[in-house]
């Protein structure tokens, strides 16, 4: 048996986790970090090994060991997803993700309420939780900056403090500054992409991302290899918690973190209040405890809402932190369409560079566009890039279905693939979904992890009027760019089942009542002072935006609150 004691314990050391590990630390605050699987360095990483990390895909959860099931509604039994995109390691999903580094809109913090405000309550669907969050743009505007300015983003701005400027993303909300890198070197793909959105009258720019363009903070710039999505950096260029927030920490003198640690139980005691928690170590020792004076639960929604429902108390028997009933409820996630561009007379060789939305468009997202006389509401950001596989040559290649007619086997499937596979490129549309309540996460009766704990059960079936609509008019908006590109073939992948799609988010959203959410702005359990969940477990609305910029904004935002006002009173933070 080990117990330990610190001032916090962190559960999950990503995105989120590092980012407080870091601040907590810098504050003089003893922290101790659980993380599942191993801490890896930049040196780790090379060579890239395609075998490893993208087909089997070493740096996400092994989906025998630690499955996640999904059902499409409560009538058919669950069967294990496939595979996963989150982390597995110390840094987390920032390890091997495509880096892409968005800001919401401002109107991403109250699509309720312009919605109602522009079109009436009856747009939006009758079913629907859609509601405002507890924050808004400008509060989290400083946080951002920080995100950016700190761990390193290369990019354009597009409104500098409501100046619009052509070449970034004039549809963002204002920024205070610049990027503090610029934008990385423009691939083929980007150039196809930019030149048909111009074509149309439409407004590309490069995609932020937590790469960096050029040496910074004592890391080298992106060497271009390829191998980004799905790899770690084998050069460190790559923004990820791994190199820049556990670094950081470390330096504290005040961080320690516990590789290959399964917590199963956040404990607390009869005032309901949370004392620390229990974890499998490494060998498999179950009795291990930390004990603390606050606990976050930072790591991806599965494991923060599962954690939570495991640790159900005569108080709180439908799980921790739960008298509002929401926990596990409103899951979303965003829905991919794809439509393939290939030429005759030009090399485009879209595995080249970092593999992730490469360039974008953000005219046909949110509420950039009037949806008056159209029957759903919302959008999404369309991108250019590789398949929706991960980064890589091999990765490339079997990310390209062959349009049909084309076999996908012998000689006529070796004939397109020669001919093409230097000549394609994918223009991807990531679409907004929005909360359900009847979109959850629960524990599975039938299907257990490794360490004997049941597995997440997630209910969910984004084939629903709202979205099925735009998902048809935003298809046919990247048909219309496909053939602006001057493209030679064109053509659609299959719409899918309604399984989830990528950068899942819900579960413990946050909200400014006690009885319609499970956390405040701050990931403030309602129920228990004490107790912080904090991710895109929190967000009570998606965007089309990938949520990681947006998760550690609110790491910073919920870091400054502890240290400057929860540990001077501690209680609700209002």
């Amino acid at each position: 048996m080990a117990t330990e004691k610190a001032d916090v314990v962190i559960v999950g050391v990503g995105a989120a986790g590092g980012v407080l590990a870091a601040e907590l630390g810098k504050a003089g605050m003893k922290v101790i970090g659980l993380e599942r699987g191993p801490r890896l360095a930049t040196k780790d990483f090379a060579p890239q090994d395609e075998l490893r990390y993208f087909q089997r895909q070493d740096l996400r959860p092994d989906v025998k060991r630690q499955p996640v099931t999904w059902r499409a509604n409560p009538n058919v039994r669950a069967r294990p997803l496939q595979t996963m995109s989150y982390g597995n390691q110390a840094g987390g999903g920032t390890v091997h993700y495509g880096a892409v580094s968005w800001r919401l809109h401002e109107d991403d913090f109250r699509t309720r309420t312009k919605t109602i405000e522009r079109y009436g309550a009856k747009a939006i669907p009758e079913n629907s939780s859609l509601t405002d969050w507890p924050t808004s743009y400008a509060e989290l505007e400083p946080y951002y900056d920080r995100a950016e300015y700190e761990l390193g983003v290369s990019g354009r701005a597009g409104n500098l403090q409501g100046k619009k400027i052509e070449g970034g993303n004039v549809f963002e909300a204002p920024r205070k500054r610049e990027y503090p890198l610029p934008p990385l070197t423009p691939d083929q793909s980007g150039i196809v992409f930019d030149e048909a959105a111009k074509k149309l009258g439409w407004h590309p720019f490069p995609t932020p991302r937590a790469i960096i363009s050029q040496p910074y903070n004592g890391r080298p710039g992106c060497s271009y290899c390829g191998f980004c999505q799905a790899f770690g950096c084998h050069v460190g260029a790559k923004s990820s918690i791994l190199v820049t927030k556990l670094p950081e920490a470390d330096a504290t003198g005040n961080f320690k973190l516990i590789t290959g640690a399964m917590c199963y139980r956040v404990n607390s005691d009869n005032s309901g209040r949370v004392t620390g928690v229990s974890y499998y170590g490494p060998d498999g020792s179950s009795d291990n405890t930390i004990e603390a004076e606050i606990v976050i639960v930072s790591p991806f929604i599965y494991d923060a809402t599962r954690l939570l429902l495991l640790s159900k108390t005569e108080k709180f028997p439908n799980g921790l932190a739960n008298s509002s009933g929401h926990l596990g409820k409103h899951i979303m996630t965003h829905i991919r369409s794809r439509v393939f561009v290939a030429f005759d007379d030009r090399h485009v060789n879209v595995y080249m560079g970092p593999s992730a939305q490469k360039h974008s468009i953000d005219d046909w997202n949110g509420d950039n566009f009037d949806h008056k006389d159209l029957d759903f509401i919302l959008g999404a950001q369309i991108s250019v890039g590789p398949a929706g596989l991960e980064g890589g040559p091999i990765a490339a290649a079997m990310g390209m279905p062959p349009p049909p007619g084309t076999p996908r086997w012998g000689a006529g499937y070796r004939d397109f693939l020669a001919k093409y596979y230097t000549r394609h490129t994918v223009i991807a549309a990531q679409i907004e979904d929005l909360p359900y309540a009847h979109q959850t996460i629960d524990l599975d009766p039938d299907v257990r992890d490794a360490w004997g704990l049941p597995a997440p059960r997630m209910t969910y079936d984004w084939r629903r009027p709202n979205e099925l609509k735009r998902t048809e008019f935003i298809a046919r908006k990247m048909e219309e760019m496909a053939r602006a590109s001057g493209a030679t073939r064109i053509w659609h992948t299959p719409e899918g089942n309604g399984a989830p799609g990528g950068h899942h988010e819900g579960g413990v959203r946050m909200g400014s009542d006690p009885k319609s959410s499970v956390v405040n702005k701050y990931g403030q359990s309602w129920d228990i002072p004490n107790l912080f969940v904090v991710g895109s477990a929190n967000f009570p609305s998606q965007s089309s935006f990938n949520p990681t910029l947006t998760i550690q904004a609110l790491a910073y935002m919920t870091a400054d609150a502890i240290v400057n006002r929860y540990r001077k009173s501690p209680g609700p933070l209002i």
